[in-house]
């Protein structure tokens, strides 16, 4: 390899400088900072998501609390059917029960 050519590669006379001597870097400003901005959004998005999939599984009910439910609502049939209570305190206490 010739002396020559490495220094006239290096030469920064020629426009070829570090980043395009200075041509590209308002660019570059622009292009960086939406690039932080994109993943800024991208990795808010994810965590968002994470947040409201684990809340929605929180209160979600678990099978044992449906079987409760469920028990619930039979024992309350039970009792409405053996008269134990009256039309109005049945809907009234099933409405409490969702």
């Amino acid at each position: 390899m010739d002396i020559g050519y490495v220094l006239a590669a290096a030469d920064p006379g020629d426009g070829w400088g570090h980043m395009g001597d200075g041509g590209w870097s308002g660019w570059m400003w622009i292009w960086g900072s939406m690039m932080i901005i994109f993943w800024i959004v991208l990795i808010g998005a994810v965590a968002w998501v994470i947040v409201r999939v684990a809340a929605s599984r929180r209160d979600a009910p678990t099978i044992s609390e449906q079987m409760e439910h469920r028990h619930a609502r039979e024992i309350l049939a039970d009792r409405y059917a053996r008269g134990e209570i009256t039309s109005e305190e049945y809907d009234e206490r099933l409405t409490k029960l969702g």
